[in-house]
């Protein structure tokens, strides 16, 4: 089972800059308390953010969720598939947000998410139908291989529009999952909406979870150290 992963990098304002981390000393801007708004509609993300957020951060009360076309979003590699749809909704949220009058108001940061669940090999999303939710569920268990789970994040400032980006891994191992659970987690119909078919921390599925290498909010889709990090290097001045 591999080790959890987190990398990440920090990009000037436009999307398509080429990254890296910028050369001289860096220091850290003293300011009131940071709002970050998170780009996405997810009720339960968001509340998941709130309780990762480092001192000094709190979350804007608004949530909006970018609506991209992430199937047209393509790369063979997941960690740069991840990467380049989580720079899409950051593109389309500031769209948004740029359109809004000056006088509105408006978070410091904001936070956009990707994840997909690699698994032999193969990339899955979210399922496309019930048949394939359940497919996938009872495939975890009947191999002994973890699901590799693979977040990408994207937090951008909104003063500054310094971007910084990061993909972190965790693995989840999976129990032989029975059909009546399969039955009754589909019928329930939050795994619909996640990729990889599951949702680590749902009561139903609690009992057939195996080991796990990495943060379990890594595995919801929001791993809390490179969120932290990745929210401190956004409020950060890089003088040469």
């Amino acid at each position: 089972m591999s080790a959890t992963r987190a990398e990440g990098n920090a990009e000037a304002a436009p999307a398509d800059a080429a990254s890296g981390t910028a050369s001289g000393t860096t220091t850290t801007t003293t300011m009131k308390t940071v709002k970050v708004m998170l780009g996405s509609s997810s009720k339960w993300r968001a509340k998941l953010v709130a309780g990762v957020l480092p001192e000094g951060f709190e979350l804007f009360p608004e949530q909006v969720a970018p609506d991209i076309d992430e199937k047209a979003i393509r790369r063979d590699d997941p960690h740069e598939l991840v990467t380049a749809i989580a720079q899409a909704k950051t593109d389309r949220l500031l769209e948004i947000l740029d359109a809004r009058p000056a006088e509105a108001a408006r978070p410091d940061v904001v936070i956009c998410a990707d994840q997909v669940i690699v698994f032999d090999g193969t990339v899955r999303e979210k399922p496309v139908d019930a048949a394939e939710a359940k497919s996938h569920l009872q495939s975890y268990g009947a191999e002994d291989k973890p699901a590799e789970c693979t977040t990408g994040l994207v937090v951008t400032n909104l003063a500054t529009r310094k971007r910084v980006n990061g993909v972190d891994v965790a693995t989840q191992a999976f129990k032989p999952i029975p059909d009546d659970v399969a039955d009754a987690l589909i019928a329930k119909g939050d795994i619909m909406y996640c990729a990889g078919s599951f949702v680590a921390e749902d009561p139903l599925l609690e009992p057939y979870l195996g080991e796990r290498n990495g943060e379990m909010e890594s595995v919801q889709g929001m791993p809390v150290r490179l969120t932290q990090d990745l929210l401190r290097q956004s409020m950060q001045t890089d003088e040469s």
